[in-house]
Protein backbone atom coordinates (compact mmCIF):
# COMPACT_ATOMS: atom_id res chain seq x y z
CA UNK A 1 0.00 0.00 0.00
CA UNK A 2 1.72 3.34 -0.68
CA UNK A 3 2.50 5.42 2.11
CA UNK A 4 0.13 8.80 2.86
CA UNK A 5 1.20 12.09 3.57
CA UNK A 6 1.82 12.04 7.64
CA UNK A 7 0.37 15.39 9.62
CA UNK A 8 3.95 15.83 10.86
CA UNK A 9 5.26 16.26 7.10
CA UNK A 10 1.98 18.75 5.81
CA UNK A 11 3.71 22.28 5.00
CA UNK A 12 0.77 24.92 6.84
CA UNK A 13 3.03 27.93 4.92
CA UNK A 14 2.87 26.58 1.62
CA UNK A 15 -0.70 25.42 1.78
CA UNK A 16 -1.47 28.87 2.75
CA UNK A 17 -0.36 30.22 -0.30
CA UNK A 18 -2.88 30.73 -3.35
CA UNK A 19 -3.61 27.70 -5.28
CA UNK A 20 -2.43 28.67 -8.67
CA UNK A 21 -0.85 26.33 -10.81
CA UNK A 22 1.28 26.82 -14.08
CA UNK A 23 1.10 24.95 -16.95
CA UNK A 24 4.34 23.31 -16.08
CA UNK A 25 3.37 22.19 -12.75
CA UNK A 26 -0.33 21.16 -13.99
CA UNK A 27 1.74 18.23 -16.22
CA UNK A 28 3.79 17.09 -13.35
CA UNK A 29 0.59 16.11 -11.37
CA UNK A 30 -0.19 14.20 -14.28
CA UNK A 31 3.05 12.04 -14.30
CA UNK A 32 2.72 8.42 -12.86
CA UNK A 33 4.61 8.63 -9.91
CA UNK A 34 7.97 5.79 -9.19
CA UNK A 35 8.44 6.61 -5.53
CA UNK A 36 7.82 3.61 -4.41
CA UNK A 37 9.55 1.33 -7.46
CA UNK A 38 8.44 0.42 -10.83
CA UNK A 39 9.01 -0.09 -14.33
CA UNK A 40 10.60 2.75 -16.63
CA UNK A 41 11.07 0.76 -19.99
CA UNK A 42 12.72 -2.43 -19.87
CA UNK A 43 14.38 -0.89 -16.53
CA UNK A 44 13.38 -1.69 -13.28
CA UNK A 45 13.73 1.60 -10.66
CA UNK A 46 13.84 1.20 -6.87
CA UNK A 47 13.11 3.70 -3.76
CA UNK A 48 17.05 4.74 -2.77
CA UNK A 49 17.47 7.11 0.68
CA UNK A 50 21.23 8.41 1.09
CA UNK A 51 22.12 6.04 -1.28
CA UNK A 52 20.56 2.61 0.70
CA UNK A 53 17.56 1.13 -1.09
CA UNK A 54 14.31 1.06 0.88
CA UNK A 55 11.38 -0.71 0.56
CA UNK A 56 9.12 1.92 0.49
CA UNK A 57 9.94 5.76 -0.53
CA UNK A 58 8.40 8.76 -0.30
CA UNK A 59 4.20 9.86 0.31
CA UNK A 60 2.62 9.72 -3.12
CA UNK A 61 -0.12 10.75 -1.85
CA UNK A 62 -2.37 12.57 0.98
CA UNK A 63 -5.59 11.82 3.12
CA UNK A 64 -8.52 13.91 2.30
CA UNK A 65 -12.89 14.57 2.05
CA UNK A 66 -14.75 15.42 -0.44
CA UNK A 67 -17.68 18.19 0.05
CA UNK A 68 -20.23 15.16 1.08
CA UNK A 69 -17.83 13.76 3.41
CA UNK A 70 -16.48 10.57 1.61
CA UNK A 71 -12.52 9.80 2.37
CA UNK A 72 -10.19 9.61 -0.48
CA UNK A 73 -6.73 9.96 -1.17
CA UNK A 74 -4.92 12.92 -3.40
CA UNK A 75 -1.64 12.06 -5.37
CA UNK A 76 1.48 14.25 -4.72
CA UNK A 77 3.12 15.81 -7.71
CA UNK A 78 7.16 16.22 -6.53
CA UNK A 79 9.43 18.62 -7.75
CA UNK A 80 12.67 17.10 -9.43
CA UNK A 81 14.65 18.00 -6.70
CA UNK A 82 12.48 15.55 -4.51
CA UNK A 83 12.40 17.43 -1.70
CA UNK A 84 9.42 18.94 -2.14
CA UNK A 85 5.83 18.16 -3.21
CA UNK A 86 2.75 20.51 -4.27
CA UNK A 87 0.76 19.47 -1.63
CA UNK A 88 -1.94 17.92 -3.86
CA UNK A 89 -2.64 21.68 -5.00
CA UNK A 90 -3.57 19.91 -8.64
CA UNK A 91 -6.71 18.32 -6.77
CA UNK A 92 -7.30 21.30 -3.79
CA UNK A 93 -8.44 23.32 -6.87
CA UNK A 94 -10.84 21.23 -8.05
CA UNK A 95 -14.59 22.30 -7.22
CA UNK A 96 -18.23 21.20 -6.79
CA UNK A 97 -21.55 22.84 -8.26
CA UNK A 98 -24.29 22.58 -5.68
CA UNK A 99 -26.67 24.07 -8.52
CA UNK A 100 -26.14 21.03 -10.98
CA UNK A 101 -24.08 18.77 -8.63
CA UNK A 102 -20.59 18.49 -11.41
CA UNK A 103 -17.76 18.05 -10.13
CA UNK A 104 -13.81 18.24 -11.14
CA UNK A 105 -14.09 21.74 -12.49
CA UNK A 106 -11.60 25.19 -11.69
CA UNK A 107 -13.24 28.36 -11.19
CA UNK A 108 -17.09 28.95 -12.34
CA UNK A 109 -18.79 25.66 -13.17
CA UNK A 110 -18.99 25.01 -16.79
CA UNK A 111 -22.24 23.13 -17.22
CA UNK A 112 -24.26 26.03 -15.67
CA UNK A 113 -22.64 28.80 -18.11
CA UNK A 114 -22.92 26.80 -20.84
CA UNK A 115 -26.77 26.22 -19.88
CA UNK A 116 -27.24 29.63 -19.03
CA UNK A 117 -28.41 28.80 -15.43
CA UNK A 118 -30.11 31.13 -13.50
CA UNK A 119 -30.45 29.64 -10.44
CA UNK A 120 -26.81 30.38 -9.52
CA UNK A 121 -26.37 33.58 -12.05
CA UNK A 122 -24.48 31.54 -14.95
CA UNK A 123 -22.15 30.09 -12.43
CA UNK A 124 -21.10 33.53 -10.50
CA UNK A 125 -22.96 32.38 -7.03
CA UNK A 126 -20.01 31.65 -4.86
CA UNK A 127 -22.67 30.06 -2.49
CA UNK A 128 -23.14 27.20 -4.50
CA UNK A 129 -19.80 26.67 -5.96
CA UNK A 130 -17.29 25.21 -3.29
CA UNK A 131 -14.09 22.78 -3.05
CA UNK A 132 -14.78 19.82 -4.14
CA UNK A 133 -12.01 18.01 -1.74
CA UNK A 134 -10.72 19.67 2.15
CA UNK A 135 -7.72 18.37 4.21
CA UNK A 136 -9.65 18.23 7.43
CA UNK A 137 -12.81 16.30 8.16
CA UNK A 138 -14.63 19.57 10.50
CA UNK A 139 -14.19 21.68 6.97
CA UNK A 140 -16.63 19.02 5.13
CA UNK A 141 -19.67 21.40 4.80
CA UNK A 142 -22.05 18.27 3.82
CA UNK A 143 -21.27 15.44 6.26
CA UNK A 144 -23.81 13.17 5.14
CA UNK A 145 -21.30 9.93 4.16
CA UNK A 146 -19.26 10.54 7.24
CA UNK A 147 -18.53 7.32 9.05
CA UNK A 148 -19.80 6.14 12.14
CA UNK A 149 -19.49 3.15 14.69
CA UNK A 150 -22.15 0.39 13.05
CA UNK A 151 -19.64 -2.34 11.49
CA UNK A 152 -20.92 -3.99 8.33
CA UNK A 153 -22.06 -7.83 9.19
CA UNK A 154 -19.26 -9.17 7.38
CA UNK A 155 -16.17 -9.61 9.69
CA UNK A 156 -13.58 -8.92 6.65
CA UNK A 157 -15.60 -5.72 5.19
CA UNK A 158 -13.16 -2.89 5.75
CA UNK A 159 -16.37 -1.12 6.87
CA UNK A 160 -15.76 -1.82 10.74
CA UNK A 161 -14.17 -0.01 13.88
CA UNK A 162 -13.47 3.81 12.66
CA UNK A 163 -15.30 3.09 9.46
CA UNK A 164 -18.33 2.24 10.46
CA UNK A 165 -22.10 3.46 8.82
CA UNK A 166 -24.21 5.55 10.85
CA UNK A 167 -27.56 3.84 11.01
CA UNK A 168 -28.89 0.54 10.32
CA UNK A 169 -29.95 1.33 6.91
CA UNK A 170 -26.85 2.41 5.80
CA UNK A 171 -25.28 -0.86 6.77
CA UNK A 172 -27.92 -2.88 5.17
CA UNK A 173 -27.62 -0.74 1.57
CA UNK A 174 -24.20 -1.09 1.93
CA UNK A 175 -24.71 -5.04 2.58
CA UNK A 176 -27.50 -5.62 -0.36
CA UNK A 177 -25.05 -3.57 -3.15
CA UNK A 178 -21.96 -5.20 -2.02
CA UNK A 179 -21.83 -8.26 -0.21
CA UNK A 180 -25.66 -9.94 -1.80
CA UNK A 181 -25.21 -13.60 -1.69
CA UNK A 182 -23.55 -13.25 1.54
CA UNK A 183 -25.88 -11.21 2.99
CA UNK A 184 -28.78 -13.04 1.56
CA UNK A 185 -27.44 -16.09 3.71
CA UNK A 186 -27.57 -14.34 6.71
CA UNK A 187 -30.85 -12.97 6.15
CA UNK A 188 -32.24 -16.47 6.20
CA UNK A 189 -29.73 -17.61 9.14
CA UNK A 190 -31.27 -14.27 10.93
CA UNK A 191 -34.47 -16.10 10.00
CA UNK A 192 -33.66 -19.23 10.92
CA UNK A 193 -32.43 -17.79 14.84
CA UNK A 194 -35.67 -16.14 14.64
CA UNK A 195 -38.11 -18.75 14.12
CA UNK A 196 -36.40 -21.14 16.64
CA UNK A 197 -36.37 -17.71 19.14
CA UNK A 198 -40.07 -17.64 18.71
CA UNK A 199 -40.57 -21.35 19.15
CA UNK A 200 -38.89 -21.21 22.54
CA UNK A 201 -40.51 -17.96 23.71
CA UNK A 202 -43.75 -20.14 22.55
CA UNK A 203 -42.50 -23.34 24.76
CA UNK A 204 -41.57 -20.41 27.71
CA UNK A 205 -45.26 -19.07 27.87
CA UNK A 206 -46.92 -22.34 27.18
CA UNK A 207 -45.00 -23.74 30.70
CA UNK A 208 -45.50 -20.40 32.06
CA UNK A 209 -49.52 -20.79 31.54
CA UNK A 210 -49.82 -24.37 32.70
CA UNK A 211 -47.66 -23.93 35.96
CA UNK A 212 -49.99 -20.54 36.41
CA UNK A 213 -53.22 -23.15 36.03
CA UNK A 214 -51.94 -25.60 38.34
CA UNK A 215 -51.01 -22.98 40.50
CA UNK A 216 -54.93 -21.50 40.73
CA UNK A 217 -56.15 -24.77 40.85
CA UNK A 218 -54.10 -25.34 43.85
CA UNK A 219 -55.38 -22.13 44.98
CA UNK A 220 -59.19 -23.37 44.74
CA UNK A 221 -58.72 -26.82 46.23
CA UNK A 222 -56.88 -25.71 49.07
CA UNK A 223 -59.84 -22.74 49.54
CA UNK A 224 -62.57 -25.44 48.82
CA UNK A 225 -61.21 -27.22 51.70
CA UNK A 226 -60.70 -24.58 53.68
CA UNK A 227 -64.46 -23.57 53.39
CA UNK A 228 -65.28 -27.37 53.89
CA UNK A 229 -63.40 -27.47 57.14
CA UNK A 230 -65.29 -24.06 58.56
CA UNK A 231 -68.41 -25.59 57.35
CA UNK A 232 -67.68 -28.68 59.64
CA UNK A 233 -66.67 -26.64 62.66
CA UNK A 234 -70.11 -25.11 62.41
CA UNK A 235 -71.38 -27.88 62.31
CA UNK A 236 -69.48 -29.54 65.26
CA UNK A 237 -70.24 -26.16 67.64
CA UNK A 238 -73.89 -26.60 66.79
CA UNK A 239 -73.37 -30.18 68.00
CA UNK A 240 -72.02 -29.36 71.22
CA UNK A 241 -74.74 -26.34 71.57
CA UNK A 242 -77.85 -29.10 71.21
CA UNK A 243 -76.05 -31.96 73.57
CA UNK A 244 -75.76 -29.16 76.42
CA UNK A 245 -78.66 -28.34 76.41
CA UNK A 246 -80.30 -31.62 76.28
CA UNK A 247 -77.95 -32.12 79.41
Amino acid sequence: MPRLLEEKERDFAEEALDEIMTPAEKSVGSVRDLTDGGEVGIARVYPVQGGVAVQQGRAIARRAWMWDGTETTLQLAWKPSGKQHDGARYYLRKRHCLCCGDSGFEGNCKRCVKQGCARCNFGNDKSKNIACFYLKIEQVPFPQKLYGAIPCFMPLCIRRDHYGFKSEEEMRQHAASRHRLEYAAHLQTEQAHGQKEIDSLRQQVSILTTSALQTQAERERKSANLVKARANLVKARAARKINRKAE
